[in-house]
Protein backbone atom coordinates (compact mmCIF):
# COMPACT_ATOMS: atom_id res chain seq x y z
CA UNK A 1 0.00 0.00 0.00
CA UNK A 2 2.85 2.37 0.86
CA UNK A 3 4.46 1.55 -2.45
CA UNK A 4 1.26 2.45 -4.33
CA UNK A 5 1.04 5.75 -2.42
CA UNK A 6 4.64 6.70 -3.31
CA UNK A 7 4.21 5.71 -6.94
CA UNK A 8 1.03 7.79 -7.28
CA UNK A 9 2.65 10.74 -5.46
CA UNK A 10 5.68 10.55 -7.75
CA UNK A 11 3.48 10.30 -10.86
CA UNK A 12 1.41 13.30 -9.74
CA UNK A 13 4.57 15.31 -9.07
CA UNK A 14 6.01 14.47 -12.47
CA UNK A 15 2.73 15.35 -14.17
CA UNK A 16 2.53 18.67 -12.31
CA UNK A 17 6.13 19.50 -13.30
CA UNK A 18 5.32 18.74 -16.94
CA UNK A 19 2.30 21.06 -16.79
CA UNK A 20 4.40 23.83 -15.24
CA UNK A 21 7.09 23.45 -17.90
CA UNK A 22 4.49 23.87 -20.64
CA UNK A 23 3.06 27.07 -19.18
CA UNK A 24 5.57 29.82 -19.86
CA UNK A 25 4.41 33.05 -18.30
CA UNK A 26 5.43 36.62 -19.11
CA UNK A 27 4.28 39.92 -17.76
CA UNK A 28 4.47 43.60 -18.55
CA UNK A 29 3.23 46.95 -17.38
CA UNK A 30 0.93 47.95 -20.25
CA UNK A 31 0.35 51.44 -18.84
CA UNK A 32 4.11 51.99 -18.80
CA UNK A 33 4.20 51.02 -22.48
CA UNK A 34 1.17 53.20 -23.29
CA UNK A 35 2.55 56.28 -21.56
CA UNK A 36 5.90 55.96 -23.33
CA UNK A 37 4.41 55.69 -26.81
CA UNK A 38 5.07 58.86 -28.85
CA UNK A 39 1.44 58.94 -29.99
CA UNK A 40 0.20 59.46 -26.41
CA UNK A 41 1.16 63.13 -26.52
CA UNK A 42 -1.19 63.75 -29.44
CA UNK A 43 -3.98 61.81 -27.73
CA UNK A 44 -3.55 63.92 -24.61
CA UNK A 45 -3.48 67.16 -26.63
CA UNK A 46 -6.61 66.14 -28.54
CA UNK A 47 -8.37 65.27 -25.29
CA UNK A 48 -7.41 68.61 -23.76
CA UNK A 49 -8.75 70.46 -26.81
CA UNK A 50 -11.97 68.46 -26.76
CA UNK A 51 -12.35 69.00 -23.02
CA UNK A 52 -11.94 72.76 -23.53
CA UNK A 53 -14.77 72.71 -26.10
CA UNK A 54 -16.98 70.80 -23.70
CA UNK A 55 -16.14 73.23 -20.91
CA UNK A 56 -17.36 76.10 -23.10
CA UNK A 57 -20.68 74.32 -23.60
CA UNK A 58 -21.02 73.69 -19.89
CA UNK A 59 -20.13 77.31 -19.13
CA UNK A 60 -23.04 78.49 -21.32
CA UNK A 61 -25.53 76.50 -19.27
CA UNK A 62 -23.84 77.56 -16.04
CA UNK A 63 -24.09 81.23 -16.99
CA UNK A 64 -27.78 80.74 -17.77
CA UNK A 65 -28.24 79.28 -14.30
CA UNK A 66 -26.21 82.05 -12.61
CA UNK A 67 -28.25 84.72 -14.41
CA UNK A 68 -31.55 83.21 -13.29
CA UNK A 69 -30.21 82.69 -9.77
CA UNK A 70 -29.05 86.30 -9.56
CA UNK A 71 -32.45 87.60 -10.65
CA UNK A 72 -34.15 85.19 -8.26
CA UNK A 73 -32.03 86.41 -5.34
CA UNK A 74 -32.46 90.13 -6.04
CA UNK A 75 -36.14 90.17 -7.04
CA UNK A 76 -37.56 87.42 -4.82
CA UNK A 77 -39.13 89.78 -2.28
CA UNK A 78 -40.74 91.88 -5.04
CA UNK A 79 -42.74 88.95 -6.42
CA UNK A 80 -46.05 87.58 -5.33
CA UNK A 81 -46.04 84.08 -3.82
CA UNK A 82 -47.30 82.63 -7.11
CA UNK A 83 -44.47 84.25 -9.11
CA UNK A 84 -41.96 83.20 -6.43
CA UNK A 85 -43.07 79.61 -6.83
CA UNK A 86 -42.89 79.75 -10.64
CA UNK A 87 -39.44 81.38 -10.58
CA UNK A 88 -38.20 78.80 -8.05
CA UNK A 89 -39.41 75.99 -10.32
CA UNK A 90 -37.73 77.66 -13.30
CA UNK A 91 -34.47 77.97 -11.36
CA UNK A 92 -34.67 74.33 -10.25
CA UNK A 93 -35.24 73.22 -13.85
CA UNK A 94 -32.21 75.19 -14.98
CA UNK A 95 -30.11 73.63 -12.21
CA UNK A 96 -31.24 70.17 -13.31
CA UNK A 97 -30.38 71.09 -16.91
CA UNK A 98 -26.90 72.08 -15.72
CA UNK A 99 -26.44 68.74 -13.97
CA UNK A 100 -27.69 66.76 -16.99
CA UNK A 101 -25.42 68.74 -19.30
CA UNK A 102 -22.41 68.11 -17.07
CA UNK A 103 -23.11 64.37 -16.97
CA UNK A 104 -23.61 64.19 -20.74
CA UNK A 105 -20.40 66.09 -21.42
CA UNK A 106 -18.42 63.86 -19.06
CA UNK A 107 -19.77 60.85 -20.94
CA UNK A 108 -18.81 62.46 -24.27
CA UNK A 109 -15.27 63.02 -23.00
CA UNK A 110 -14.93 59.39 -21.87
CA UNK A 111 -16.19 58.17 -25.25
CA UNK A 112 -13.76 60.45 -27.09
CA UNK A 113 -10.92 59.18 -24.91
CA UNK A 114 -11.79 55.59 -25.76
CA UNK A 115 -11.93 56.37 -29.50
CA UNK A 116 -8.53 58.09 -29.40
CA UNK A 117 -6.82 55.48 -27.26
CA UNK A 118 -8.12 52.36 -29.03
CA UNK A 119 -5.55 52.41 -31.88
CA UNK A 120 -2.73 52.57 -29.32
CA UNK A 121 -4.19 49.68 -27.36
CA UNK A 122 -4.44 47.67 -30.56
CA UNK A 123 -0.75 48.34 -31.32
CA UNK A 124 0.25 47.27 -27.81
CA UNK A 125 -1.85 44.13 -28.09
CA UNK A 126 -0.22 43.23 -31.41
CA UNK A 127 3.27 43.79 -29.98
CA UNK A 128 2.43 41.65 -26.94
CA UNK A 129 1.34 38.82 -29.22
CA UNK A 130 4.59 39.03 -31.22
CA UNK A 131 6.74 38.96 -28.09
CA UNK A 132 4.69 36.15 -26.56
CA UNK A 133 5.03 34.09 -29.74
CA UNK A 134 8.78 34.78 -30.04
CA UNK A 135 9.36 33.80 -26.41
CA UNK A 136 6.97 30.84 -26.49
CA UNK A 137 4.87 32.34 -23.69
CA UNK A 138 1.55 30.78 -22.84
CA UNK A 139 0.39 33.64 -20.63
CA UNK A 140 1.20 37.33 -20.35
CA UNK A 141 -0.09 39.30 -17.40
CA UNK A 142 -0.48 43.05 -17.15
CA UNK A 143 0.93 44.28 -13.84
CA UNK A 144 -0.77 47.67 -14.26
CA UNK A 145 -4.09 45.91 -13.72
CA UNK A 146 -2.85 44.10 -10.59
CA UNK A 147 -3.56 40.80 -12.27
CA UNK A 148 -0.52 39.04 -10.80
CA UNK A 149 0.59 38.87 -7.20
CA UNK A 150 4.10 37.52 -7.76
CA UNK A 151 6.41 37.70 -10.74
CA UNK A 152 10.06 37.00 -11.36
CA UNK A 153 11.63 39.95 -13.21
CA UNK A 154 13.01 37.61 -15.87
CA UNK A 155 9.47 37.33 -17.26
CA UNK A 156 9.01 41.10 -17.81
CA UNK A 157 8.50 41.75 -21.53
CA UNK A 158 7.79 45.50 -21.21
CA UNK A 159 11.13 46.45 -22.82
CA UNK A 160 10.67 44.04 -25.72
CA UNK A 161 7.15 45.37 -26.42
CA UNK A 162 8.50 48.94 -26.35
CA UNK A 163 11.28 47.94 -28.77
CA UNK A 164 8.79 46.44 -31.23
CA UNK A 165 6.78 49.67 -31.01
CA UNK A 166 9.93 51.73 -31.69
CA UNK A 167 10.06 53.17 -28.17
CA UNK A 168 13.27 53.48 -26.17
CA UNK A 169 13.05 50.40 -23.92
CA UNK A 170 14.38 52.40 -20.97
CA UNK A 171 11.98 55.33 -21.43
CA UNK A 172 10.01 56.23 -18.33
CA UNK A 173 6.58 57.89 -18.34
CA UNK A 174 6.76 61.57 -17.53
CA UNK A 175 6.05 62.51 -13.94
CA UNK A 176 3.29 64.84 -15.13
CA UNK A 177 1.31 61.98 -16.64
CA UNK A 178 -1.27 60.37 -14.43
CA UNK A 179 -0.99 56.60 -14.76
CA UNK A 180 -4.73 56.17 -14.18
CA UNK A 181 -5.93 58.78 -16.66
CA UNK A 182 -6.30 56.46 -19.61
CA UNK A 183 -8.04 53.14 -19.17
CA UNK A 184 -6.58 49.97 -20.60
CA UNK A 185 -9.59 48.25 -22.11
CA UNK A 186 -9.73 45.99 -25.11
Amino acid sequence: MKRLFWISTLAFGMGFSAIQAQNNIGYLNALNVLYTMPEIRQVQADLQDYSAELDKELMKVYMEYRGKDSIFQTDFNKWSPTIQKLKKEELDETQQKLQRTQQALEQDLMEKQQILIQPLLTKIDSAIKVVAKNQNLNYVFDLSKNALLFADESGDITKQVKTILGIDPNAKPEDTMMMGDIPMGQ
